[in-house]
């Protein structure tokens, strides 16, 4: 899930414990430490959100329904889209409390462009809007594109042998210049109502891990 899908799980909780919720993919490691009792209380459930809603049946059945040239990159595409979906149940006042607690507290460097490019769009109430959504979709996949353009740049520079085997198991198959996540945007319109259909099945199981306020 995206940024809604764990917020909406955790607002509940104490704003240390949704902050832990909101920036626990740019925390890496199990060692949590240097977080207080409750922000990593909010990581930890963050991580078993992911694990569970990434084995959940309905996740497996929509995997085998994307076109097979962006199957490797749909767990994405599914995360904003279930983001959609839960916009428009957002309150406003829920959305700010969001928004005030990513402003106040230090967010891990690798999170800190992404926090602020969805300030300035205010992305978290515009994606209620379908094409917003799905535009942000294609610029992820612009961005990983040009990560893996980088990356093979870099291996022709390489001679070892280990090396590019390791870096061609890292991005698969894709071609430096695909952008499977664009590709997919016009599955994604076309099949938004499956989608709310399976997130509809999906969503109760997912409420059930709620923490108790």
């Amino acid at each position: 899930m995206n940024f809604l899908g764990h917020a909406r799980l955790s607002l509940a909780g104490s704003d240390n414990f949704l902050f832990g919720n909101l920036i626990a993919d740019g925390v890496r490691g199990s060692d949590l430490s240097d977080w207080s009792p409750e922000v990593e209380a909010g990581i930890r459930f963050h991580r078993r959100c992911d694990a569970v809603i990434d084995a959940h049946p309905e996740t497996r059945w929509l995997l085998t329904q994307v076109p097979p040239s962006s199957r490797r990159v749909a767990g994405i595409a599914f995360d904003m889209m279930w983001d959609h979906l839960l916009a428009a149940e957002m309150h406003d006042d829920d959305i700010e409390r969001l928004y005030r607690l990513l402003a106040r507290e230090e967010v891990p460097s690798r999170l800190s462009s992404l926090i602020e490019w969805i300030q300035v769009r205010d992305a978290l109430r515009r994606y209620r809007e379908l094409e917003f959504t799905l535009a942000t979709i294609a610029s992820i996949g612009e961005r990983m594109t040009a990560r893996r353009r980088l990356r093979q740049t870099s291996d022709t520079c390489q001679t070892s042998d280990t090396r590019n085997e390791r870096h061609m198991h890292k991005v698969g198959s894709l071609d430096a210049g695909a952008n499977p996540l664009a590709d997919m945007t016009p599955w994604l319109a076309d099949n938004r109502a499956m989608l709310e259909d399976s997130f509809a099945r999906l969503w109760p199981d997912m409420l059930a891990l709620r923490q108790p306020a």
